[in-house]
């Protein structure tokens, strides 16, 4: 028989930092995207490029907002990439 542990108000665990997430702006305006219509938020790489950010994905850890990049959920991403790499 599987062990089905509850979690609880009290013995729930913060979530783990994820691959491909960022930190949501505090002063984020959302936005849509222009491919799929879901509720975005951008922000910037660390190199300055700017990023879109999945609100559908947000989870918080230590008081503070996190987001996945929106080309992880987005059912476009592929195309967006291969527009970019066709204009460079």
């Amino acid at each position: 028989m599987a062990d089905n542990k509850q979690l609880n108000f009290f013995s729930a665990v913060e979530p783990q930092t994820r691959r491909g997430e960022y930190e949501l702006p505090i002063d984020a305006r959302i936005d849509a995207c222009k491919s799929c219509g879901a509720q975005i938020v951008w922000t910037h790489r660390p190199h300055g490029r700017p990023m879109p950010l999945s609100i559908a994905t947000i989870q918080t850890r230590n008081g503070k907002k996190y987001c996945l990049s929106h080309f992880a959920d987005c059912p476009d991403a592929k195309e967006w990439s291969q527009a970019k790499a066709r204009s460079s």
